[in-house]
């Protein structure tokens, strides 16, 4: 995950800036220009912490991509809610 590529993307998926994540992580904002630039790695500690951002921030477009999915569902067939097992068989059509 702390790969330079990675801590990049997942910041700009977020849409922070570099001093952004800084504060969030509670480090230099030189710090992450360098794990940017592949300069340096970032701690064991850091490399904790963005995994976690990671993962809530896949949490979050699974959440979204899913809540846009049922929006469509719900109005093609006219109805209110709709259950997991509903959705997908939606997505199988």
């Amino acid at each position: 995950m702390a790969s330079t590529l990675n801590v990049k993307s997942l910041r700009l998926r977020l849409g922070w800036t570099q001093s952004d994540l800084s504060r969030r992580l509670n480090c230099q904002v030189s710090e992450i220009v360098q794990w940017e630039a592949g300069l340096s790695i970032p701690s064991s500690n850091h490399t904790g912490l963005l995994q976690l951002l990671f993962s809530q921030a896949e949490a979050c477009v699974l959440d979204t991509q899913s809540a846009a999915r049922a929006e469509v569902f719900c109005n093609k067939k006219d109805i209110l809610q709709v259950s997991q097992s509903g959705l997908r068989e939606f997505d199988k059509n």
